[in-house]
């Protein structure tokens, strides 16, 4: 077992900003399509993922989630596993932000 894993670090910025890309991509389409067609096809961080940046409550709570509790989620994949306790512990303002940047993006 290595502890070199990049699951561990947080990604690097043109990582972080294809995740962003991604996540606009898939807010777009379920603007577009709504969410039947991907609801069941995505993951279940993708699809909360796409609702932090298109602020639907409604998906969240159908995920059985919040906005803090997949933000939470989240905080892992935004800033990896040695980072993303200290955005929780902080009250998750990097993740927050991060989710902010990309909705103003749009």
């Amino acid at each position: 077992m290595t502890d070199d894993w990049s699951i561990f670090d947080p990604p690097n910025p043109d990582e972080l900003a294809r995740h962003a890309e991604d996540l606009i991509h898939r807010a777009d389409l379920v603007r577009t399509h709504g969410w039947d067609d991907y609801r069941y096809r995505w993951s279940c961080g993708e699809v909360l993922g796409t609702a932090l940046v298109l602020g639907d409550e409604n998906e969240l709570q159908r995920c059985g989630e919040t906005t803090d509790s997949a933000l939470e989620r989240w905080a892992y994949d935004v800033w990896g596993i040695t980072c993303g306790p200290s955005d929780i512990d902080a009250g998750l303002q990097r993740t927050r932000a991060w989710f902010d940047s990309i909705r103003a993006a749009r």
